[in-house]
């Protein structure tokens, strides 16, 4: 079987991703893989056509496909988008048509889940025979459980493909919509009092709908907001893995992206994203700004601030696009303030739902409201939290000093009382008497606390 490796490693051939696919080569020799470069070198394949064109002439002759890549910034990398959007901007999509094909990946499991979703639709748009993917901890090659795991996926996506088993699509072709959303005239616009407010956009010339929504959104109040387009900023290249900004966050690109966000994102109150789909997902572009915003590393920067969100777009069709965007904002520790989507082909409730937005960043901000998280920014922290205590400590050193000095190493076995009761009543439990009366009276037990609380607490004059 001739296979096409698409490796989707800023790094390129270095990669731990790759070392995944080597170790299948190793154990499979009697097969022929061609492997691209295809993150590394996307500047060359965006300029040169021939590069392009060879790389498509290679999945055309060949039998299977791997999309081989890292998970960057709970997609894939931006480069790799920017490939996949190659794709179809360039009609080359008939050249995978029926191909089979595996999605592998390595990470540390932090919303490796959107990847693989927003992969597994990209090989139905491109009428794929998806078999299915293998989502790898960065060491589990290291670990014989893991290689064992490794080679027993390999056998089956070999077998699979070999028998040309048909896969249903799970993700129907995303519609297009002619609408045009017409905003109206704001009435009575607010003061915003003393709230930075900035917008971040990837909006092109012919992005009326996202255009006409950041106008109406900047429209509700008094004084201007502050807008930047992503496009007009000199911005080198996307994330290249190289990870030197964990010593001290400072990123090996000089170009301007640092100092934009250090002078216009951090200082802000209130971020909005205001975003034109583009095909399955975010613009490249976009995600190359929140890959790009790694040289934070895992600090939650836009801790407390208000983020909304204005997209132009199918979202609906596109369930992990939400989880991105309510996952990226919770694991900074910030306010999920809403979205506003043009899907609902209706001017007038779009008008009313950025008019809420507009009110609701502003009456949050001052009243400095931050809802509780969801699984999708606890679950995110602690395994951020586990990660740089232990091997990742050496790596991202600005996270560990920022995570030590802000108490963010509240692992439960440090919780001495919790520990202690713990172990007298795992004792006591032995006891058949006390077992019975201890779950008997452990529903009323367990409220009881909070409705002292409720009995007892003062109610503020005027709430």
């Amino acid at each position: 079987m001739k296979i096409v490796i698409l490796n989707g490693s800023p790094k390129g051939e270095p990669s731990v991703t790759m070392q995944y696919v080597k170790y299948i080569q190793k154990h499979y020799p009697q097969h022929e893989y061609l492997f691209h470069n295809i993150s590394s070198r996307i500047k060359k394949i965006e300029k040169n056509d021939d590069l392009f064109n060879d790389i498509i002439a290679d999945i055309e002759s060949c039998d299977s496909i791997i999309w081989s890549t890292p998970v960057y910034t709970l997609f894939v990398p931006a480069q790799y988008m920017r490939f996949i959007e190659l794709i179809h901007e360039r009609n080359a999509a008939r050249a995978f048509k029926n191909k089979s094909t595996i999605v592998m990946t390595t990470s540390i499991h932090f919303y490796d889940h959107t990847a693989h979703r927003y992969m597994h639709a990209v090989c139905d748009d491109l009428e794929m025979n998806y078999i299915g993917y293998f989502s790898a901890e960065m060491d589990d090659l290291r670990k014989s459980r893991g290689r064992e795991t490794l080679l027993k996926f390999a056998q089956y996506y070999f077998e699979s493909s070999g028998e040309k088993c048909h896969h249903l699509k799970r993700y129907q072709p995303v519609t297009q919509s002619e609408y045009a959303y017409e905003p109206a005239i704001v009435a009575k616009k607010m003061d915003a009092g003393n709230k930075k407010i900035v917008l971040v956009t990837d909006h092109k010339p012919h992005d009326a709908n996202i255009q006409a929504m950041i106008k109406r959104f900047s429209n509700a109040y008094t004084e201007g907001i502050d807008i930047v387009n992503l496009w007009e900023l000199n911005i080198q290249g996307g994330c290249t893995g190289c990870i030197k900004c964990g010593y001290d966050n400072n990123c090996m690109y000089k170009d301007e992206f640092s100092s934009f966000y250090h002078s216009r994102i951090l200082p802000a109150d209130i971020v909005i994203f205001a975003m034109a789909l583009t095909g399955r997902n975010l613009s490249s572009k976009f995600k190359e700004y929140f890959d790009r915003r790694f040289f934070m590393n895992h600090v939650p920067d836009l801790k407390a601030k208000q983020v909304g969100y204005l997209i132009s777009g199918r979202v609906s069709q596109m369930p992990y696009l939400h989880d991105f965007c309510q996952g990226i904002v919770e694991s900074q520790q910030a306010n999920f303030a809403g979205m506003v989507c043009d899907e609902i082909g209706d001017s007038n409730e779009i008008d009313t739902s950025i008019q809420k937005l507009a009110e609701q960043v502003i009456a949050f901000s001052t009243n400095d409201y931050c809802q509780p998280q969801t699984f999708l920014g606890v679950g995110g922290s602690k395994i951020f939290r586990d990660d740089i205590w232990g091997k990742l400590r050496h790596v991202f050193q600005a996270d560990y000093r920022y995570y030590k000095k802000n108490g963010a190493f509240n692992f439960p076995h440090k919780r001495y009382k919790s520990r202690l009761t713990n172990f007298v009543v795992r004792l006591l439990t032995r006891i058949p008497g006390f077992r019975k009366e201890f779950y008997r009276r452990i529903k009323t037990e367990m409220y009881k606390p909070h409705k002292k609380i409720v009995e007892n607490c003062e109610v503020r004059p005027g709430s």
